[in-house]
Formats: C-alpha cells, structure tokens, sequence
C-alpha cells in the first residue's frame, strides 16, 4: 500500500456497514475518519469504528497460522502450508464420516460478514450445515417468532427511524450501540423537534433515555409484563389500527381476548411501573402518525425473551406500525446471515435448529454423544493469540474424541 494515503472503504463492526475513511502509513491503519461521500453514512462516524487501527495492530491479534504441538505449544506457519494441512484433514474427514461430521464454531451476525459467508460456502461444499455462534443465542428467539408472523425465519424487521414520529425503544441504548445509520446524529434531530417524541424502556437510566419524553424504568427481567400491561391498555381503550388489522393479519379475537384478560395493575406493579406512565405510554403511540419499535438484546437475551419479541412485533401489528414511512419494515438481504429451518433438528442431540444455526452451548453433546453423527472435526475463529494456560480442560476432551480441530482468522 501507498504510505501516507486515505483509502476508502467499509466499517464491518456492525451490521449498519458505515462508509470510512483510513490512513495507512507504510501497511498500517493508522487515522480513520468518515466518508463524507458514502450516500449511506454521510461522514458519521461512531466509536467502534475509530477504534479499527487498535483492534487491527492489537499485540494479541494473530498475524498467521499456527500448529499446535505436542506439548500445547503453538508453532508459526506458512498460509500455504496451513491451508494444505487443513485441507487434507477435511477431506479425510469427509471420506470417513461423511459432511454432516463437520461444523463451524464462533462468530456470529456482525463484525466478520466476509468469514461468515466464505466459512458457510465451505460447509456446504463440504456437506455440512451445522453452524453453532452467538448469533444462535442472541436472536433465536426473535428469528423463531418472525417465522411464524411473517413466513420465514429470515423476515427481520428494520426500523425507518429517519421519519417517525415517535421511536420506541427497547431494551436497547443507540447513543451508544447505535444500531441503525446515523443513530446519534437522528436522536439529536428528535430530541430537537417538538412534533416527535422518544420513549425509552429500560432498567437504566442510558444515555439515551436521558434523551427520552419518557422513560419507563422496568425492573430487570419483567419486560413480558410491562409490554402485556401496555398492549392490554391498548386494546381495553380500543386504541389499535382496526383497518390494518383487519386487512393484513389472522387470529386477532384470540389475541384480543388473551390480552383482555391481563390484570393491568397486577402486571404493572410486577414491572414497577405506575399504571399512570402506562396509559401515558400507549396516549403517545395511539397519538404518533408513524412509530417505529427499536430493539435489541436488552429484551432478546433476558427472562422471557422469546415471548418479549412475540409482544413487540404484536405492538408493532396493533398499532398498525408496518411497512409504511417511519414505522417497522422487513429487511431487505443482499445475502442473508442466518436461513430459514422450520421444524428441522439436530440429530445427534435433538435440539432444534433455528435460522440455520446452533447454540454453543450444545457443542460439546455434540460432539461426546454416543451417535452416529456426531460431529468429528469443527473450525472456529480465533480473535486473539491462544496460550496454553487459557485452554479450558474440556476442550483437551473434545479434542480427544474429534478427528481434527482447525482455525482460520482475516488475513
């Protein structure tokens, strides 16, 4: 590369994909700022990605591949080398156990897109589809409920946060996490504007809700029963978009009658919040002209969370909040991050399998189960140099009963 030159290119720390700008002096990252001319990003930029050179020239970061040695040491090799090695010991797997005895491990749906996409192709090449990443116990949940609202467990939803009226935010603290483009430049526009309006619901006190025209302070772990509260206050007072209900959904007595029967007061003291910032709550959304519901693993990673996303979307359904500008829309995909796999199942252990991935969690079933397909060889991604004294002994174990283990990292 030029010395002293700005290089145009992508942010990969997170979903949203901001156009950046970076200085690279002699092969290093050393300044980055944003690109004014990404029609996307307009020159924003968050605290992830100017942080990129110290991720990129980290001490820790590996700088090539490495062989593990009989006595748990690592030994620096050639790419060349370490891409024949890892071949050979696929193939061989694959000849005596055939595809389905091979799985990816680690990462998950943002900041590695590129080595997701190339690591699936190559499950597939191989024969295999079994992917276990945090992605599997992040959103599941989520990806479960969309498959049964919407068709398709890869029909997620997006938020038009740029034209709303009022942004509903959920478990979640964009000033900081942002989330969606430009979310501190488009927080500022709201709190700014008197025709819209913030509600924030969260057990803390963020930054963000220190923005909010309310903020609901849930307790930790009781969001299905300050959602319920605020979806039977809705229905009760009969403020719901009974046009879009009627033209676009089914079940709606059933769901009616289910959410008559919340005890409103009984659920808001569970949430400890007052019955009157509940009402307060659902004046504002029957009020707003376009409301879109943000949220994030505040509500998809705690008690209840499957059900916690069930309640959104239904907040998003009643309020007619959908596929208009400023509301919720379903997200487009140029190559989705997760599949589609409804009533599928993992046969060595029998868990089901959700958006074409698995949880970490079961790895090691997976791998000691007395089956016939049980896993055989595995690859992970590797963020940072290992040292012996960091491996836990388990993983000593699985690769004891597995064939082979290999890793891979960006280049």
């Amino acid at each position: 590369m030029t010395a002293g030159k700005w290089l145009k290119t992508a942010c990969n720390l997170c979903y949203i994909n901001c156009g950046i700008e970076v200085l690279v002096n002699d092969g290093r990252l050393e300044k980055v700022r944003g690109d004014r001319s990404s029609p996307k990003s307009q020159g924003y930029l968050c605290n992830k990605a100017s942080r990129i050179p110290y991720y990129a020239h980290h001490r820790d970061r590996l700088t090539s591949p490495l062989r593990r040695r009989a006595d748990g040491g690592f030994d620096e090799i050639g790419w060349d080398v370490a891409i024949a090695e890892i071949a050979a010991r696929l193939r061989d797997v694959v000849d005596q156990y055939g595809g389905k005895s091979i799985a990816l491990y680690g990462g998950g749906g943002q900041g590695n897109h590129a080595g997701g996409a190339y690591g699936s192709g190559l499950l597939r090449a191989l024969g295999s589809r079994s992917t276990f990443n945090a992605l599997s116990q992040e959103k599941t949940g989520d990806f479960w409920v969309n498959g049964h609202m919407f068709g398709s467990q890869t029909c997620h939803t997006a938020e038009d946060v740029h034209h709303c009226d009022l942004l509903l935010v959920i478990g979640a603290n964009p000033w900081i996490a942002h989330g969606f483009p430009n979310a501190r430049d488009h927080l500022n526009q709201i709190r700014k504007d008197p025709a819209r309006k913030l509600i924030v619901i969260d057990p803390r006190r963020t930054e963000t809700a220190e923005m909010a025209n309310l903020h609901l302070s849930v307790r930790p772990g009781a969001d299905a029963f300050l959602l319920g509260a605020l979806l039977a206050t809705l229905v009760r007072s009969d403020r719901i978009d009974r046009a879009f209900i009627d033209e676009h959904t089914i079940g709606f007595p059933e769901v009616r009658q289910a959410l008559l029967n919340i005890p409103v007061e009984a659920w808001a003291a569970a949430a400890d919040i007052p019955v009157a910032d509940i009402e307060r709550c659902a004046a504002m959304i029957a009020a707003a002209k376009a409301m879109v519901v943000r949220v994030e693993l505040g509500i998809q990673q705690g008690t209840n969370s499957t059900l916690n996303s069930y309640l959104e979307k239904l907040l998003i359904m009643l309020s007619g909040s959908f596929g208009r500008k400023g509301t919720n829309q379903l997200h487009s995909w140029l190559q989705p991050l997760w599949g589609n796999s409804p009533n599928q199942t993992f046969a060595p252990t029998g868990d089901v399998i959700i958006g074409g991935l698995l949880p970490p969690n079961i790895f090691p079933e997976a791998v000691l189960k007395d089956h016939p397909d049980r896993l055989r060889c595995a690859g992970s991604t590797v963020p940072t140099r290992p040292t012996p004294p960091q491996i836990p002994k388990p993983w000593s174990r699985r690769c004891a009963r597995s064939t082979c283990a290999w890793s891979s990292t960006l280049r």
